[in-house]
């Protein structure tokens, strides 16, 4: 039995994991989640390294910067920043509103949105912050620039926001079909995007969000990630739940891990492998060998 326990202690992920987010940069790969935890891999391969962050804040974002820094997004106003991935210094966050999601867009500025509209940035890696809002009752759940100067935040209610000037004014565009509430969007381009969330739905853009196709996915297990890969999109979710579209239709990918709980984070991993990490310490590679 001791020898169970210690095993399970040199393992990185622990079945207490509720890990909620991916990131690939130059230096390597990173997962984060509840309870402060982060993981790093330099390698892209298994050989991930554990740690856990001081006061063990809810990490609910991660992304990599285009100096190859790292981001960390925690629950409590807070931004932890790492050069490398090893080591993490945070940086109160400028808002009284609750954070939801961060992103480095491709001129390194920071940015995070969350609670009553709320977008928030810092060109100087969290020493100082410009805030604003739209004054709208409403909770941005995603950020996304497509280039230096376009950008959509979506949220509840259906709401989808856009930047054609990197950030210096955001445009409230018309909603989400029956305000639909995303989980997670990505846009491919400024005109090309998609969106998901609850019921296995997946609604789709061609001409900048001013009108929506819902696309069948033949699932009813709620979608929280999406990621282009090889040129594909793939999409993860509850009940282990991974997606691959191909010609406006989502196949199911068969695999054998983490069926029972959900997945959150999604990247490509390389040589046609995806990287998925969720709850219960989920974090594996599915091979897409034959179907990309």
């Amino acid at each position: 039995m001791l020898e169970e326990v210690e095993l399970t202690q040199e393992r990185p992920t622990r079945r207490s994991d509720l890990l909620q987010a991916l990131a690939k940069g130059k230096n390597g790969l990173v997962a984060v989640g509840a309870m402060g935890v982060i993981l790093t891999s330099k390698t892209g391969d298994d050989h991930w390294q554990r740690q856990v962050l001081d006061d063990k804040p809810f990490l609910m974002d991660v992304d990599a910067c285009p100096d190859g820094s790292f981001i960390a997004l925690d629950y409590d106003h807070r931004l932890w920043l790492s050069d490398d991935g090893d080591v993490w210094v945070p940086k109160r966050i400028n808002s009284a509103e609750t954070s939801q999601a961060a992103t480095c867009d491709p001129r390194g500025v920071v940015w995070v949105v969350g609670g009553f509209s709320t977008i928030v940035s810092s060109s100087d890696k969290g020493d100082s912050w410009n805030s604003l809002s739209l004054d709208e009752d409403t909770h941005y759940t995603s950020i996304q620039f497509v280039n230096p100067d376009v950008a959509y935040l979506t949220g509840e209610f259906g709401v989808v926001v856009r930047t054609t000037d990197g950030g210096e004014n955001w445009e409230l565009l018309d909603p989400l079909p029956d305000e639909f509430y995303p989980h997670a969007a990505y846009f491919k381009d400024a005109y090309t995007g998609w969106v998901v969330g609850l019921n296995g739905t997946v609604l789709h853009t061609k001409d900048g969000a001013s009108t929506w196709q819902r696309q069948n996915t033949n699932t009813e297990a709620p979608l929280y990630g999406i990621e282009l890969i090889n040129n594909r999109l793939v999409a993860v979710g509850g009940n282990g739940t991974i997606l691959l579209e191909k010609d406006d239709e989502w196949q199911i990918v068969n695999h054998d891990q983490a069926k029972r709980f959900y997945l959150r984070g999604v990247l490509s991993s390389g040589n046609a492998k995806v990287l998925v990490a969720g709850g219960a310490g989920s974090l594996f590679e599915i091979s897409l060998d034959g179907l990309l």
